[in-house]
């Protein structure tokens, strides 16, 4: 699997885009079917919540998706990422009924 950060004009961290890609190949080692993924990152402004990350995989035959957003970028990764393995966990027992 492979995966893209798409940050925009949003400024990321060496140490956050470690923290992704650390937390992408755990959602791979877990889910071994994912085609290919994609992380998009927005700033939204000065209210709060006021980052966005759009979670989108690729899996044979569906494209799952997961939007949130929060104070901070790693907040609103981590609450999609925990929405995107609820949506595998599901699309896995559809694959073994």
């Amino acid at each position: 699997m492979r995966y893209e950060l798409h940050s925009g004009s949003a400024k990321v961290s060496p140490v956050f885009a470690d923290y992704v890609g650390t937390r992408m190949e755990r959602l791979l080692s877990d889910f071994s079917f994912i085609i290919h993924s994609d992380i998009y990152l927005h700033e939204l402004g000065v209210k709060a919540p006021s980052h966005q990350v759009r979670l989108r995989v690729q899996v044979p035959g569906e494209t799952l998706l997961a939007e949130e957003k929060a104070d901070n970028f790693q907040e609103a990764f981590d609450t999609a990422l925990t929405a995107i393995r609820r949506q595998l966990s599901r699309y896995k027992e559809t694959l073994r009924s």
